[in-house]
């Protein structure tokens, strides 16, 4: 059975954001950019705003050490689009 999990950063314009999801991919299925803008901020809308990529990528290392499992490991995706 897939877990299909991972703990995810993105650089957005106010700064780095980590969260623990699944079906990452999602992120683009949608090819409408209102779509894809919506299921971004599905989520990573209730993160917090990190100042740097290496503490971001630090706090992705801490929470990883929470999960049993965790497919895909800490990944860092590039730069999103902001939400507001």
């Amino acid at each position: 059975m897939s877990a299909d999990n991972g703990i995810y950063v993105a650089k957005f314009p106010d700064g780095y954001r980590v969260v623990h999801a699944q079906a990452i991919d999602n992120l683009d299925y949608y090819k409408d950019e209102a779509l894809r803008i919506n299921e971004i901020h599905s989520y990573f809308g209730r993160s917090t705003v990190i100042q740097t990529k290496d503490a971001a990528l630090l706090e992705a290392h801490r929470m990883s050490k929470d999960i049993p499992i965790l497919e895909y490991g800490v990944c860092y995706i590039g730069e999103l689009p902001f939400w507001r």
